[in-house]
């Protein structure tokens, strides 16, 4: 086994796709991730937070998209948000903008 050191900064950020399949919502994760990793290249922030898509992260809530933020020092943080797309991203979008 060997182990490496992680080339993002901050952490790392992970979107159920369980969450929007559940609802026919099958490329909500997906679409959402893009976008934020698309703006977090844009102002050079990419290399400090990592932007995933995950299985299911074991919070289910009706009608609401979980994702789950590991920092590299300090605690995992698991969140709900809208299952709209533009909404989630909105909101998953200022939580990061905190972390930066």
């Amino acid at each position: 086994m060997k182990k490496y050191s992680i080339p993002w900064e901050v952490g790392s950020l992970f979107i159920c796709t369980k969450c929007g399949a559940k609802f026919n919502e099958n490329d909500l994760a997906e679409d959402i991730k893009k976008t934020l990793r698309k703006e977090l290249k844009e102002v050079d922030a990419h290399k400090k937070i990592r932007v995933m898509t995950s299985g299911c992260l074991n919070v289910c809530y009706p009608e609401e998209l979980t994702f789950t933020f590991m920092p590299n020092n300090g605690e995992t943080e698991v969140y709900t948000t809208s299952l709209k797309e533009k909404e989630a991203t909105d909101e998953i979008r200022k939580f990061l903008k905190k972390k930066i």
